[in-house]
């Protein structure tokens, strides 16, 4: 009968003293110490018997996630909305909130809550955090991604031309109205957008697709998810969803071979970053 890896009761007469322990105390207080604390929600259902693989999460939890979004995004509405309905009611609508700035708001106050509520559901059912489990972790080769965000900005930029794409009719355009709302959507295309889209697309939703159906497949699979919420900015016309899946798609490439979110997030800001002053030169030159 092999030896408890744990000491019993001490006040039970059936349990060893630390002198007659089989196991050394140094050796008993490791495994003390390495024991995973239970400090998440205990409503959560226990951990699959393969959590111990990457990915350790598992479709249940992306489900979850979606109903956490879905319950933060209404609730960020609301309160954007209301806010912007006491501004008006209150005999100043000059400054009520523009679509542009409602957007960032929404983003904002939609994705970081469930970001964070993502982030107590892995601690509390596998005991790891948000952070090891996207794999946001320090890079040193961070002008190498931002130079193949830059590249994919530019080939994006060389489809829009080649096809007359910037032609087209868009809701995006509409939504920047003034130097307000283009440095609105300035702030957040270049620093928590990429971050919260590279976390949920490429960190959270990839590794399972790339588990389950192989690497290629699973990266084109998430760069078509994540193209389609662009979709309705750019007027579903499917030429520029096609684009945002090929940016899309690097992206993914990028995650998959640097095991790393944090490249994959340097290179989506370098392209909404090279983007951005497109847009900015654009308007400068329309204003002259």
């Amino acid at each position: 009968m092999s030896a408890p890896l744990l000491p019993e009761d001490p006040a039970s007469p059936s349990s060893p003293s630390p002198e007659e322990s089989p196991i050394p105390l140094a050796d008993r207080i490791r495994i003390l110490e390495e024991s995973p604390s239970d400090d998440g929600p205990r409503f959560l259902p226990a951990a699959p018997p393969d959590a111990g693989r990457y990915p350790f999460w598992g479709w249940l939890d992306l489900l979850l996630f979606v109903g956490i979004l879905v319950a933060t995004m209404f609730a960020a509405a609301i309160l954007v909305s209301g806010f912007n309905f006491g501004i008006v009611a209150a005999g100043y609508p000059q400054y009520s909130l523009s679509l542009a700035q409602i957007a960032v708001l929404l983003q904002l106050l939609g994705f970081g809550p469930a970001l964070f509520l993502l982030s107590r559901i892995l601690r509390g059912r596998y005991h790891q955090g948000l952070r090891a489990a996207v794999q946001l972790k320090p890079m040193r080769q961070i002008g190498l991604y931002a130079g193949v965000g830059l590249a994919t900005a530019m080939l994006v930029s060389a489809l829009n031309i080649v096809f007359k794409l910037q032609d087209l009719d868009m809701p995006m355009n509409e939504l920047i109205k003034s130097d307000a709302d283009l440095i609105s959507i300035g702030i957040a295309a270049f620093t928590f957008g990429p971050l919260f889209e590279e976390i949920i697309f490429r960190g959270f939703l990839q590794p399972l697709f790339v588990k389950g159906i192989g690497p290629i497949a699973g990266i084109l699979a998430t760069a078509i998810l994540f193209a389609l919420p662009h979709g309705a900015q750019y007027g579903w016309h499917w030429q520029l969803v096609v684009i945002i899946t090929i940016a899309g798609f690097v992206f993914g490439v990028i995650r998959w071979r640097a095991e790393s979110t944090t490249a994959s997030t340097i290179a989506h800001a370098a392209y909404n970053g090279l983007l951005l002053l497109g847009a900015v030169i654009q308007r400068f030159q329309g204003n002259l």
